[in-house]
């Protein structure tokens, strides 16, 4: 089969790989959109030797002996993280904590491929009327879901979303289908703020107006009750907290592997609450599933940039600069 694997920063090369061995609870799919993450951006300008790829839909080409209630030929997608099922985190139902996370990231083979070989228990049957696209986005729509969860948001609740890559644009339209009295949104690019305009009630452009001004303006100087922070960098994790109201809760789904400076009295004597957003959580992929299913929350706007295994290189670089929604891979 043919597979794209990091052969330096900032490149892939396609090779021919041996395809997967089954084992006797597994089943091969192939794969007919894989999309890029945040995470596989980080794997891509580090050149780490990781396995890039997670989020995935395809068909059943093969089926191992102890398979039940599967079939060659049946589409699927597949949900990525399965946790150990023993340790404590798995036993409260939080997997993205899980203690083999990690290990799994290192030995997964990544996803930009012909052939991904999963358990049974990953994976989700697509009705009809639902294509492998929106099948790829349910992943980073649960963990969108999974932010906007442990945020606390309520009916009725001012949510604003730092950040509008893949997982901001869900995180704002999740928060709107759950209830949120008023969802504002910013980012920079011109692409992802066009992309989010008609799905919330404000987007704020950071290069041109102030987030915080505006958004405190907005909410008669109280600020957001729930701030969701998708970027991933230094400036808007400090926005987050300078524009949370007194009492709020930011989620942090976005990864800032530099040091943030933030002003801890301030936090403290705000009543401020910071929680980092991993993954998801025992049954939250089967609901963002549905809500992608029952058409509660749009989707397909974020979907049309699709390109070819030999392409990667190319896609991998308009994700950096921001372009596109989510971005699929064809293998």
């Amino acid at each position: 089969m043919r597979a794209a694997k990091i052969a330096g920063k900032r490149e892939f090369v396609i090779k021919d790989v041996p395809d997967p061995v089954l084992e006797r609870d597994e089943v091969m799919v192939k794969v007919q959109y894989c999309g890029i993450c945040g995470s596989d951006l980080h794997i891509f300008k580090e050149g780490a030797e990781l396995g890039a790829g997670h989020e995935f839909a395809g068909d059943i080409v093969a089926v191992g002996e102890d398979v039940k209630g599967w079939s060659v030929g049946d589409r699927v997608a597949v949900n990525p993280h399965l946790g150990c099922g023993e340790c404590f985190w798995c036993a409260r139902g939080e997997t993205g904590l899980c203690e083999q996370f990690n290990v799994r990231l290192i030995e997964s083979p990544g996803s930009f491929s012909t052939f991904v070989k999963v358990k049974h228990i990953q994976l989700h049957k697509l009705p009809e009327g639902m294509d492998y696209g929106q099948a790829v986005i349910v992943e980073p729509a649960t963990c969108a879901l999974h932010a906007v969860n442990i945020a606390g948001m309520e009916k009725g609740d001012v949510v604003a979303v730092l950040g509008l890559g893949a997982i901001g644009q869900l995180a704002a339209r999740i928060a709107k289908a759950l209830g949120a009295s008023a969802v504002y949104a910013v980012d920079i690019s011109p692409t992802r703020i066009e992309l989010a305009r008609s799905e919330v009630d404000e987007v704020i452009d950071a290069k041109t107006t102030n987030p915080v001004d505006r958004i405190l303006e907005l909410t008669n100087g109280r600020g957001p009750d729930v701030v969701i922070e998708c970027a991933g960098n230094v400036t808007t994790t400090q926005q987050a907290v300078a524009m949370v109201r007194n009492g709020g809760t930011i989620a942090i789904a976005g990864i800032c592997f530099d040091w943030v400076e933030l002003p801890v009295s301030n936090i403290v004597l705000r009543g401020i609450t910071i929680r980092g957003s991993m993954c998801f959580s025992e049954g939250e992929y089967d609901e963002a599933f549905e809500l992608i299913k029952e058409g509660k929350i749009e989707v397909d706007s974020l979907l049309e940039c699709r390109m070819s295994l030999d392409e990667i290189n190319e896609a991998f670089e308009m994700a950096s600069r921001g372009e596109g929604g989510k971005i699929l891979i064809k293998p």
